[in-house]
């Protein structure tokens, strides 16, 4: 009886071996282009993973607006934009609702960071949250509710260096190397 059983477990896991060695890997270098492309698409992340970048420059452009850094909370503003713009394009079905937050909520902070105003800042910010917490319902994920976690994400970053904006966030033309 053991025997048997023995012997049924090395065929199962020779079939198994079998199948996995016929099954086609997914290289990035070899292969068609069409297979090379495929391969890349297929590692792209989802807005889970975006999402997780997007939470902590959305935290650190607060922390550093509210610490008067606001050359800071403009680059974290942009590098928000940046990673969104990674999840529009992986997920072309979720682009449209994700443009829109954009130009509804994180425009009116790029004002308010480009004229440093606190005040103006805080309520704007605070309306982005809101829209973001109905993003996420709005696309079944209601379980997600984002909120401002009690410090910065980055502790060793100085929010309180007190900077100002540069340039058009929109346009590109802060923070690049020229």
């Amino acid at each position: 009886m053991k025997k048997r059983l023995y012997v049924l477990a090395l065929a199962l896991a020779g079939l198994i071996l079998v199948v996995f060695a016929a099954e086609k890997t997914m290289d990035i270098y070899n292969g068609s282009l069409e297979d090379r492309v495929n391969a890349l698409a297929k590692i792209q992340p989802g807005l889970g993973t975006v999402m997780i970048e997007y939470g902590d420059r959305f935290a650190n452009t607060y922390y550093a607006a509210k610490g008067g850094n606001w050359g800071l909370a403009q680059y974290q503003l942009k590098e928000a934009i940046e990673i969104q713009e990674v999840g529009e394009i992986t997920r072309p079905k979720n682009a449209p609702l994700l443009a829109s937050f954009e130009h509804a909520y994180l425009d009116p902070l790029e004002k308010d960071i480009r004229s440093k105003d606190w005040a103006a800042f805080e309520k704007d910010y605070a309306a982005a949250v809101e829209g973001c917490n109905g993003c996420h319902k709005a696309t079944g994920h209601a379980y997600v509710e984002y909120r401002l976690p009690e410090r910065p994400v980055e502790a060793y970053i100085n929010f309180n260096l007190k900077t100002d904006p540069v340039g058009d966030v929109e346009a590109g033309e802060e923070h690049e190397n020229k």
